[in-house]
């Protein structure tokens, strides 16, 4: 596990900076240095380019109504207001994509919940990992506060404690770890309603099993191994 977190931290890292980085605005321009043309809806490829654009349209109409209509922004009228605005651009880029790439609105619009699985997984595998190393070193203070040959008890009910404490740190810290991976990404703080689209948010109550399961199972393999090296002991 500790030889994995590095290569996954690595490969998470690669994902990021292979992101796209055009420059953002926030006057709703859509920038002339990202390339134009007709797309080939049939080929994963350009869908996944489509995709690209329509987010990085949505980030622009997101830092556009920020920088007009924004709580910070001076101009702040409230909630619709700033929706509005956020939505007024975003069709206004929609359109100049649409017709360069030959694709309608609601094409665009669907390509936004057209997330790359590479990405999401990469997020994903790298926090297990630190999450199992985590709980592997607090697994093992628990196995040697209470030890087995002093009965079970005491281990099964520290390894339950564990489990759901630690679920319920691992899905709050995972949440933000997912929350900050996302921000760099994108490269926009305000994430908007675009936390709703992360797979982290999406399924909590799973993750917290999840977590839960993998906590009890490092704790049986550590009991296992010390019962494995007391009997060693004892045999010498």
């Amino acid at each position: 596990m500790t030889r994995l977190l590095p290569v996954s931290l690595l490969a998470l890292g690669g994902l990021i900076g292979c992101a796209r980085r055009a420059q953002p605005n926030s006057a709703c321009e859509w920038p002339h240095e990202i390339a134009t043309g007709p797309l080939n809806s049939s080929q994963a490829s350009q869908l996944r380019r489509l995709s690209d654009d329509a987010e990085f349209a949505e980030d622009l109409a997101i830092r556009y109504a920020d920088a007009r209509r924004g709580p910070h922004s001076g101009h702040f009228e409230g909630m619709p207001e700033y929706g509005r605005t956020r939505d007024q651009c975003l069709t206004a880029l929609f359109k100049v994509i649409g017709s360069s790439h030959g694709v309608t609105e609601e094409q665009l619009r669907r390509s936004l919940g057209h997330r790359r699985t590479s990405m999401d997984l990469a997020v994903m595998v790298s926090f297990v990992l630190l999450f199992g190393f985590g709980a592997s070193l607090v697994t093992r203070r628990v196995v040697r506060r209470y030890p087995a040959e002093d009965g079970w008890t005491g281990p099964a009910v520290m390894t339950a404690f564990a489990a759901i404490a630690g679920s319920i740190f691992g899905v709050l810290a995972g949440e933000l770890w997912s929350l900050m991976v996302e921000d760099l990404r994108v490269g926009n703080g305000h994430l908007s309603y675009r936390v709703e689209r992360i797979p982290w948010t999406q399924h909590r109550i799973g993750l917290f099993l999840g977590s839960a399961v993998l906590i009890a199972l490092i704790s049986g393999f550590q009991y296992r191994r010390a019962h494995v090296r007391g009997t060693g002991n004892r045999t010498h």
